[in-house]
């Protein structure tokens, strides 16, 4: 619980910005909301990932499903460097939508998770 309030307090603070930690690597926002979009049309974001170990991090990024990519398959971050990677989304229904892009570190067990979510209409 301490870790979590601390986070938001440094979000809040506007210290080098808030990242979302997750093992090896961090990501700036692990969720981002599109708004509105349109049937047919796709939607773009990007996720910032920050490398905050000692040594270099090879992350592989797994899309959920066909309607999703991304810029990169693999993305290598040297020590205390910063990578960016964008994200489409092809809106195939109206409604809302929840789209999931995984993340895994190699020498790490766990993935991250980030999303693209909105409303189609």
């Amino acid at each position: 619980m301490y870790k979590k309030l601390l986070a938001a307090i440094v979000c809040l603070a506007g210290l080098s910005g808030c990242y979302y930690d997750a093992g090896f690597v961090s990501v700036r926002k692990d969720s981002v909301d599109v708004g509105n979009a349109v049937v047919g049309d796709s939607v773009h974001t990007a996720f910032k990932f920050w490398n905050r170990s000692d040594d270099t991090v090879r992350m592989t990024f797994i899309p959920e499903c066909d309607c999703t990519t991304v810029s990169a398959d693999v993305m290598e971050l040297e020590p205390g460097e910063r990578g960016v990677l964008k994200v489409s989304v092809g809106i195939d229904a109206p409604g809302e939508f929840h789209k999931y892009v995984f993340v895994q570190a190699k020498g790490d067990d766990g993935f991250l998770t980030v999303s693209v979510h909105g409303n189609a209409e």
